[in-house]
């Protein structure tokens, strides 16, 4: 028998979902002050909370949604970093050349979180929006799963037959849940239309995180 002939091949990532991790180097003090500028804020009460309310949502503290407005220093230093954050990102994933990169305005919703002990969140997601993002400014107490924010794998038939040649896929072509844990300093973003969970809370100190959605059009 002749040796079988060698086939060559391409294996081509078909949908693949970009997630964007990164540290902010040095974000001790910054969180310090958004910290404290978020529990003042907190202890106002309704006149810094979003008036909707979300079956999905219990136990946490969410502020209206232009936090990317505010003045303070500490809040516009941390926005100008994930701003220029995302459209990095979004250039490296799209191809776009430097020049259309300074055509492109990002519009956005921001708002922060207060999570206190027992809060958590549904699986949800965040419409009307091309990518989201989630900043960690206090992780709270350490527990390993409190708190853990978890994506759901968006293939509706991944795990319609799970044996050892697909059990043990890596990225990008693993399946199943993504889970991660905030991390002081941490940005985190992903598709708007990935969903996603937060778990709840066991800590007993504040855990504080900000959250976006961005949209983009052509300057003009």
């Amino acid at each position: 028998m002749s040796t079988a002939p060698q086939i060559q091949a391409t294996v081509h990532p078909l949908y693949a979902v970009p997630l964007l991790q990164g540290i902010i180097p040095d974000a001790q003090a910054l969180n310090r002050d958004l910290a404290q500028l978020f529990l003042r804020r907190e202890a106002e009460g309704e006149r810094w909370r979003n008036k909707e309310t979300y079956d999905t949502q219990h136990g946490i503290f969410e502020s209206d949604f232009n936090l990317h407005e505010w003045k303070e220093p500490c809040v516009q230093h941390l926005f100008t970093a994930i701003r220029s954050t995302l459209l990095t990102f979004i250039q490296g994933i799209n191809s776009y050349s430097d020049e259309q990169m300074a055509q492109m305005v990002l519009d956005m919703h921001s708002w922060f979180h207060i999570t206190r002990k027992g809060g958590f969140q549904g699986t949800h997601i965040h419409s009307n929006a091309s990518w989201s993002a989630i900043y960690c400014v206090d992780a709270g107490d350490d527990d390993p799963n409190s708190g853990a924010v978890r994506f759901h794998d968006p293939r509706q038939s991944f795990d319609m037959h799970r044996e050892p040649a697909n059990d043990n896929l890596q990225v990008p072509y693993r399946i199943g849940h993504w889970q991660l844990k905030h991390r002081p300093g941490q940005l985190i973003g992903f598709p708007s239309y990935l969903a996603h969970e937060v778990f709840p809370y066991t800590g007993e100190r504040p855990r504080i995180i900000i959250a976006l959605n961005v949209w983009s059009r052509w300057r003009t």
